[in-house]
């Protein structure tokens, strides 16, 4: 048995190599920083990368400046225009104020604008109310949206950045870099040479009847039929909304087209299909407007869906034998000192004389409607 005395013992370890191995050690946390951080600023790059023509446009829901949310998904068939700002400084005020500038453009070729900045509801508010601004604008408070579309890669460092987004919702093109005042002069033209079509997808049910179907009044007063009596010469089906800006814009206009074309035997009903629009909020709306014929409330947008109704506001009318003759658009301006053309009233003198419309579809813009997730 070896005494303690009898155990040789170990040589000292020299002074060097405990500085070396003590130094490793304090190294270790900084190297798993420095790691993570290299692999988060990678995956941020990435992120944030310019957005590539036909790769799939990132999903959002945003709410905009009155607190509506908008889904991307909402506008699956249609094109849509993303113009991303850095915040409600006066040069995004210059860049938005310029798309405004050509949002008739935008509505005759069936385009969505949206402006996106990370701000406050109160912000975007001020930022569209100052601006005089035509089409909504999203608030994106984090910036996260904005990250997923790059808006921060070094070939944009000030965060600006214009998408032209498809019917299949893939990227058509990215506008970078933004061209200040000339900015929505160059989107317009670049997504009129892109889009290879200026008109929205045809109505499946145009020519073929459309089946009735009964859904509860929005005030209350029980439940009401599309065609009432069925003794009309034609109905007029508006899909309306009460927080759709541009369905507000029609209001005195549908008002003013049911007075002139309900004695004449034509019946005019409304419908609200999106999601998160109640009831009594509706009636509430529409009696403030002076709506003169029924609203129904569709809850799980059915008859929006049977109807295939997309866009608020948007028209659906059919003649005495319930077939669809005209689908579309009330006319063709969000401004009514600017209509060229009044699809809906030529529709119904058509019919009303007892001819086929010349015309059966129009370009419709406005708000998608809301639809409850499947």
């Amino acid at each position: 048995m070896k005494t303690a005395a009898s155990i040789p013992a170990r040589p000292p370890i020299p002074f060097g190599r405990l500085v070396a191995r003590a130094s490793i050690l304090a190294l270790v946390p900084l190297l798993a920083v420095a790691a993570f951080a290299t692999v988060t600023w990678l995956r941020e790059r990435s992120a944030e990368s310019t957005l590539h023509p036909r790769s799939a446009a990132p999903l959002f829901a945003l709410p905009d400046q009155t607190g509506r949310v908008h889904k991307l998904s909402d506008y699956a068939g249609r094109p849509v225009a993303l113009a991303f700002v850095p915040g409600d400084d006066r040069a995004s005020e210059s860049e938005l104020r310029s798309i405004n500038d050509q949002i008739r453009r935008f509505d005759t070729l069936g385009v969505k604008v949206f402006g996106i900045a990370p701000v406050s509801s109160a912000s975007a508010r001020r930022l569209h109310d100052e601006s005089g601004l035509e089409f909504p604008v999203l608030c994106d408070r984090d910036g996260s949206v904005a990250r997923e579309y790059g808006t921060r890669a070094s070939v944009h460092p000030d965060g600006r950045v214009s998408y032209v987004v498809g019917r299949d919702q893939r990227v058509i093109l990215p506008i970078v870099p933004v061209a200040g005042a000339e900015h929505g002069k160059r989107v317009v033209e670049l997504t009129e040479c892109c889009l290879d079509a200026n008109t929205q997808e045809a109505s499946p049910l145009l020519n073929k009847p459309v089946a009735d179907a009964e859904l509860p009044r929005a005030d209350g007063g029980g439940t009401e039929s599309l065609y009432g009596n069925g003794d009309q010469k034609a109905t007029v089906v508006l899909f309306l909304s009460s927080l759709c800006p541009c369905s507000a814009k029609y209001d005195a206009r549908v008002v003013e087209l049911a007075r002139q074309y309900g004695p004449r035997g034509v019946r005019f009903v409304a419908v609200n299909s999106s999601e998160g629009e109640k009831p009594a909020e509706i009636a509430t709306y529409a009696k403030k407007a002076g709506y003169p014929f029924p609203v129904l409330k569709d809850e799980g947008n059915v008859v929006a869906d049977r109807i295939h109704a997309q866009i608020t506001p948007e028209v659906f009318v059919m003649d005495a034998k319930r077939t669809l003759r005209y689908h579309g658009g009330i006319d063709d301006s969000r401004d009514p000192r600017m209509v060229q053309q009044h699809h809906l009233r030529n529709a119904l003198d058509f019919l009303l004389g007892g001819r086929l419309p010349a015309k059966t579809e129009a370009i419709t813009f406005g708000c998608a409607i809301s639809r409850r997730p499947a």
